[in-house]
């Protein structure tokens, strides 16, 4: 989109202040909603657009680090620089093709993103990551994003058995990025969460919030699946408080349940916001729905 074009979008939503008055109230009653009928801690999370969700929180807790874990293109490692200017973004991607891509497009140094070529998991050293095999065909494209430390199930087309680079987020940000309060983490690792939430173990504290791809039966042979991950979660200190539409696979966005406790009303808008905005996606549009939050994040989503 041009700047000319963005700009317009802007002044239109200014030039409309009786409906973002209007989105204000009906955001101001869910948030009421919440606080009323979640006293003590929202258990059964609500069906919401996941990836608002943790832009939201995002905008709104300031992280001081964001880890975006099976970056894929680092597209969402870039939104959220836009998002959030003065946050450390590493973005890590152990996909060979797709780290040489996005180092080939320099999208993440353009974007001041942080790119490491290895794989995450809950023990270091190397181990094998089963990449997938496409074609340039556009249809195929999906493909660039089933790549895992673990192998599928069913399989897709061929895959190549490559070694590389494990480590545990733990160790890794103790050494690189220390004294870090406020951690964020978007862990999309096609099967491997669990592996991955297991090496969070020792840095639980200084986790803020985090989304993870979940799976309720085994895509990848031998995987743990969101059972398994639920609790783990809950021995951790963190509470559940969205998730995705679909069963089979979906997010989940966690928070830390002391921070939580200690913003409380905060926490409950802005899922209220996200619950919104699932709703108006579905009803209205992504264009009407990104238009509309724009005056929440100050940036246009391309998605």
């Amino acid at each position: 989109m041009n700047v000319q074009r963005e700009a317009y979008i802007i002044t239109w939503c200014k030039a409309y202040p009786k409906i973002l008055s209007d989105v204000g109230y009906i955001l101001y009653n869910l948030a009421r909603h919440y606080t009323s009928t979640n006293r003590k801690i929202m258990r059964n999370s609500r069906i919401l657009n996941t990836e608002i969700l943790f832009q939201l929180l995002v905008k709104y807790i300031k992280p001081e680090l964001i880890c975006d874990i099976g970056t894929l293109d680092a597209s969402h490692s870039i939104l959220l620089r836009k998002i959030s200017k003065q946050a450390r973004i590493i973005a890590f991607e152990a996909n060979p093709h797709n780290y040489e891509n996005i180092i080939n497009k320099g999208l993440a140094s353009e974007a001041n993103i942080e790119l490491i070529r290895k794989a995450v998991s809950n023990n270091p050293g190397q181990l094998v990551f089963h990449v997938q095999k496409y074609t340039d065909d556009e249809k195929d494209q999906w493909m660039a994003g089933t790549s895992s430390i673990l192998q599928r199930n069913k399989e897709v087309g061929d895959t190549e058995e490559v070694s590389v680079e494990s480590v545990r987020l733990d160790d890794y940000l103790k050494a690189e990025a220390p004294g870090r309060n406020s951690i964020a983490l978007w862990i999309d690792v096609e099967g491997a969460g669990y592996e991955v939430l297991e090496g969070i173990e020792s840095i639980t504290n200084n986790i803020t919030f985090l989304q993870v791809e979940v799976e309720t039966e085994e895509i990848w042979q031998g995987q743990m699946l969101k059972k398994d991950i639920q609790p783990l979660m809950e021995t951790y200190g963190f509470i559940e408080i969205g998730r995705g539409k679909h069963e089979k696979q979906h997010d989940l966005v966690y928070i830390n349940q002391s921070y939580f406790n200690n913003n409380r009303t905060k926490c409950n808008a802005l899922v209220s916001l996200a619950v919104f905005f699932y709703y108006l996606r579905k009803w209205g549009g992504h264009i009407l729905s990104n238009i509309m939050l724009i005056p929440f994040l100050g940036i246009w989503r391309r998605q």
